[in-house]
């Protein structure tokens, strides 16, 4: 929860132009850097202001973001940037993307329903990267001058199974029909990324089998609260039909 906190500063400027800091977790603001926050992990003005509202409104982001430092380091937070509605990166609708080469995060801030739970869906990719749960592949698309990196084909699938259990894209079903709706956006994912790839159900298998979180992961961000947003769906979302097709 410390962790989570610190975290959480926000740096402003007052009205006589002196800087000041800012915590939305607690409601504080000091003068002074928060004792044992570095100049470069403070969230200035200067980062885009998702992650800042999606740390302090979301407690998927917050639990995700925090496991990330906890388990990979301060450095291995991927940084979050936007991404037009002309890159390939948002293309058909999507709502964003994690860049694990380049360890950063693209939203889609031209897809209208996207909010902090795709921040959370990509932060779910960045922990299963940096924890070497899957394998980050060099080259890919670019992005900016620099290579995206990809996920093979069942990498791909054991974190986007991942990716729905955390953001709780099949929350609520009964447990077979939960993991159903996990299976479907497995399959989705191979079949938007991978559509000539003659192994989907195999894939798919495997990341049931392996890639299903459990122990202290099964609980990262089911800790209970709610999100102050209301959730659309979007491209890659499986309703309950769509779930029992898998």
């Amino acid at each position: 929860r410390t962790l989570l906190r610190a975290m959480a500063w926000t740096e402003h400027t007052s009205s006589s132009g002196r800087p000041f800091f800012y915590n939305p977790a607690t409601g504080a603001s000091v003068w002074e850097r928060p004792a044992g926050i570095s100049e470069a992990r403070v969230f200035s003005r200067d980062t885009p202001p998702t992650l800042r509202a999606c740390m302090a409104t979301d407690r998927r982001v917050r639990a995700l973001a925090g496991a990330i430092v906890r388990r990979c380091g301060v450095d291995a937070l991927p940084r979050v940037q936007a991404a037009g509605a002309d890159t390939s990166l948002c293309a058909d609708g999507r709502g964003g993307a994690f860049c694990c080469e380049s360890n950063r995060i693209f939203l889609c801030a031209s897809t209208a329903w996207v909010s902090c739970r795709e921040l959370a869906y990509e932060l779910s990719h960045a922990y299963n990267t940096c924890t070497h749960v899957t394998r980050c592949a060099h080259g890919g698309i670019q992005v900016d001058d620099a290579s995206c990196g990809y996920l093979s084909p069942p990498d791909l699938a054991c974190s986007e199974l991942r990716a729905a259990y955390w953001t709780e894209r099949c929350a609520g079903r009964a447990e077979r029909d939960e993991a159903r709706c996990l299976k479907w956006h497995a399959a989705w994912a191979l079949r938007a990324c991978y559509p000539s790839d003659e192994h989907h159900p195999a894939h798919v298998r495997h990341a049931v089998q392996e890639c299903t979180p459990r122990g202290a992961d099964a609980n990262l961000t089911r800790g209970g609260g709610g999100d102050d947003e209301q959730e659309a769906v979007g491209p890659g979302e499986a309703t309950a039909a769509d779930a029992k097709r898998v």
